[in-house]
């Protein structure tokens, strides 16, 4: 019978974090020399002592309604009280720097696809999600989203219920109609492409992509820890094995003379060949067996080593242990043959070919490129010598790259300087032929906190920091790797005088104005010899007779369709000082037309886009670039009373033929009801360039930078799964290599319950972390600072005995496996 009543305070919250201080209010009758047990989510003991009216205690153990009992001096229940126990992924470092990091990551993940983090696939009865539908690009994503995100098994699900029979797992899905298509057309041979779902989805497999099954296994691994399902996982082990069989067998992804994997020449992982092959196959997509050169990435190579000792330890905790050595053996060849052939005693060499022939014209020495897949084999288990080689390479690289470089941390460097032009956007120093990698930086990052450059490590996160701070709290996942350098140029301004035929002013005498609207007109618009956007214009003066001061183009009266501008000179590029009005509501522009007509009696035509005076607006808040390709910028443009905007625009055309001179131009509007103005025009002798607003480069999924939050957790914060569900803990908080003094942090699986959360606090001669989670066990190892030593330790309030292990010039206090519960470990340092 209960004779006593608990209470708990905070009386006021719905749920109680973990490390959460409480107190136990117990007020009736016989229980004063009684007991209180609390008992975590998962029914297990975290705390036993002696009753007391008003009992403080510290909140831990696995999540979920967690119950505090008060037992009588005979041991019969005397009271009984329950309370939800939750938390969610959060860190909190002294100065906010890393938290400010994570944050701006989170947000770029969530919002990088459309504002939505994830995507659905409609198939056989299931709604699929994906962060992406790209088994890749999901797989890297989860790196980071696994801390927050709960549905993690419908990609894998998707992947696994559509493997070809042969086991090749597809690339991706998208929307299709039955129409016949491109990829109908260039996946057709050998089945790389098929449609389902009455030909409204179709599956890919880009022919050149020697990566995809081992993304399979990596992500079915990781979604296992995650969600701790050992009967799910189970139930895809058949489907993983004939992935990993598929690529031994499949002559598109194993070499018969190297005996490892084999793809064909692209730039590390991705997915397009060089531009020689592609004019064999007809696409950079594409190869063909005995038609294009193939070759060994170490890539494909050190993550299928993994995902094969990955698979093996799926099997054995499958009870399946007697199929283990299958993929064991595999993966201690396949890393003997890749160490022989790639490892030049500082990096793995990028791609080798099996054609000894085979030595295409790319502009660089192809034994000194590092390319991006160095830096995730730190973390796919390679030798901890081979580790600490890759990140001296890596530091090399950052004494020797461009001063305008945003980070060491490139697609591939240096960059092939041709063969790799036919893909967008096919420029030397963007995207992944010498683009910096946000992606690639979180890889380091965390390979540089396992292998004893901590300091590096966090170096790297600072720096990451700052280009995320740089573009408003998001994070880019590609950059240029060399600021573009403006041409040498000259410019000759050419007069509109003649031709002009408007004014942009609010009032001419018997001239006929741009806008007759009393605000939206342009009036302010310097005149005279100006610059904009670093291109010199003459705009004639609205205000000095004869009034005209612009061309405006219609096919509605009063102004002409097109009119004829003398030039009489070369040049590389023409710029209009330009704006229209009645654009296209749907694309934004208007269809204008230039021709260009040269002296020796030929021409030349091409679009321009006219856009809109109205609000104007360009790239400089684009989250993609390449910005070495921006074709227009707004030059000029005001606020109105009525708080609206208007203005103009520089907009620039390359001329195809520098080498003639250009007679006159034709200027001719396009839609029925669209309005151009040009209020003056410039030649140059160089190509069209505008100075970037910023580094941003293109081609890469944004969300890819889960990488960084992957190198926070598990690399600064130390927070690293060596079980499933967090129930084995590794716990190593590093905040000593980043100069942080004090952090709070706590790391859970939404698709699970586990979890660990800590305190983490050092003064000069103190060490102070106290730490909980739904482990079964720690094991704890915290960063020293150098030159100190462990006076005394104590766990608990007991005396505990310590070790020390050193990697590199680190040092690290061990702790024996320390169990389940609440823990407050204190050290004295001397």
């Amino acid at each position: 019978m209960q004779t006593a009543s608990l209470r708990i305070e905070p009386a006021d919250v719905m749920s109680f974090l973990p490390l959460q201080q409480a107190i136990l209010h117990i007020t009736g009758s016989g229980w004063e020399n009684g007991t209180i047990i609390l008992l975590d989510g998962a029914g297990h003991e975290y705390l036993r002592e002696k009753a007391r009216s008003d009992f403080p205690f510290t909140i831990g153990g696995a999540l979920g309604r967690q119950t505090a009992r008060l037992l009588d001096q005979q041991g019969a229940i005397a009271g009984e009280l329950e309370f939800i126990v939750d938390c969610s992924t959060q860190l909190h470092d002294e100065g906010g720097v890393y938290q400010a990091l994570m944050e701006a990551v989170l947000w770029t993940m969530m919002s990088w696809s459309q504002d939505n983090p994830v995507s659905t696939i409609n198939h056989g009865g299931r709604v699929y999600q994906f962060f992406v539908n790209w088994v890749f690009d999901h797989t890297l994503i989860m790196k980071g989203m696994k801390y927050f995100w709960p549905d993690l098994k419908d990609a894998i699900d998707f992947f696994a219920d559509t493997q070809r029979a042969d086991g090749m797992i597809w690339e991706n899905c998208h929307p299709a109609t039955p129409d016949y298509n491109y990829f109908d057309w260039k996946f057709n041979y050998d089945n790389f492409v098929q449609k389902i779902g009455d030909g409204f989805w179709q599956l890919r497999r880009a022919p050149v992509e020697s990566h995809v099954e081992q993304y399979y296994v990596e992500g079915l691994y990781c979604t296992w820890k995650a969600t701790g399902d050992t009967v799910w996982m189970q139930s895809k082990l058949d489907s993983a094995m004939r992935a990993v069989r598929y690529i031994t067998k499949s002559p598109y992804r194993w070499s018969e003379k190297y005996n490892i994997v084999h793809r064909g020449f692209t730039i590390d992982t991705w997915d397009y060949v060089s531009d020689d092959q592609q004019r064999i196959s007809g696409s950079g997509f594409v190869v063909y067996l005995g038609k294009n050169e193939f070759g060994a990435f170490h890539g494909d190579n050190t993550n299928l080593i993994l995902q094969c000792r990955n698979l093996a330890e799926m099997l054995k905790v499958a009870g399946r242990a007697e199929e283990a050595p299958e993929f064991e053996k595999l993966a201690d060849d396949v890393e003997m043959r890749l160490n022989a052939l790639a490892w030049n005693g500082n990096f793995y060499t990028h791609w080798i070919a099996e054609n000894p022939d085979y030595k295409p014209d790319v502009g660089v020495d192809m034994s000194s490129q590092v390319s991006l897949s160095n830096a995730y084999a730190l973390n796919r288990g390679i030798s901890h010598e081979k580790c600490v080689s890759i990140i001296k390479t890596y530091q090399r690289i950052r004494r020797e790259m461009p001063s305008s470089s945003p980070g060491e941390f490139y697609g591939i460097y240096p960059p092939f300087q041709k063969d790799f032009t036919m893909n967008s956007p096919g420029m030397v120093w963007e995207y992944v032929d010498g683009g910096v990698l946000t992606v690639v930086g979180g890889e380091l990052a965390h390979g540089a906190f396992e292998h004893g450059f901590e300091t590096y490590g966090a170096d790297i996160l600072r720096r990451l920091k700052a280009i995320a701070d740089r573009y408003r709290g998001y994070m880019p996942c590609t950059l240029r790797g060399k600021a573009i350098e403006a041409p040498e140029r000259t410019f000759q301004t050419l007069s509109i005088k003649n031709q002009a035929n408007a004014s942009h002013s609010n009032t001419a005498p018997e001239v006929p104005l741009w806008s007759t609207q009393q605000y939206l007109n342009l009036a302010d618009l310097p005149t005279g010899k100006q610059e904009f956007q670093g291109v010199p214009f003459q705009v004639l003066d609205p205000a000095q007779s004869p009034y005209r001061s612009c061309m405006v183009l219609s096919r509605q009266s009063p102004y002409p369709p097109q009119l004829s501008l003398p030039a009489g000179a070369k040049a590389a590029s023409i710029y209009l000082l330009n704006a229209a009005s009645n654009i296209n509501s749907r694309t934004g522009t208007a269809s204008m037309l230039i021709t260009l007509h040269y002296a020796d009696g030929s021409s030349h035509s091409q679009d321009v886009e006219g856009r809109t005076w109205y609000c104007p607006t360009d790239s400089k808040y684009d989250k993609s670039g390449p910005r070495g390709e921006d074709t227009y910028r707004v030059a000029w443009k005001k606020s109105t009373p009525d708080e609206q905007e208007c203005g103009v625009y520089a907009t620039g055309v390359n001329n195809p033929h520098p080498e003639r001179e250009i007679a006159s131009l034709e200027l001719s509007v396009g839609g029925a009801r669209s309005k151009w103005l040009i209020l003056a025009v410039t030649l140059s002798s160089a190509p069209v360039f505008f100075a970037p607003y910023d580094d941003l480069s293109s081609g890469i999924p944004d969300g890819w930078t889960g990488s960084v939050i992957y190198a926070l957790i598990e690399g600064l914060a130390g927070v690293k799964d060596i079980g499933t569900a967090f129930g084995r803990t590794y716990l190593t908080p590093r905040w000593e290599s980043a100069d942080v003094p004090s952090a709070e942090v706590t790391v859970r699986y939404p698709a699970s319950d586990g979890y660990c959360s800590y305190k983490y606090r050092a003064r000069e001669h103190k060490l102070e972390v106290e730490f909980t989670g739904s482990a079964e066990s720690f094991e704890v190892q915290i960063l020293m600072r150098p030159h100190f030593r462990v006076q005394n330790a104590r766990l608990n309030g007991h005396h505990i005995k310590t070790t020390q292990r050193k990697i590199e010039e680190s040092s690290y206090l061990v702790l024996p496996s320390v169990p389940r519960g609440v823990h407050r470990l204190e050290v004295d340092l001397a």
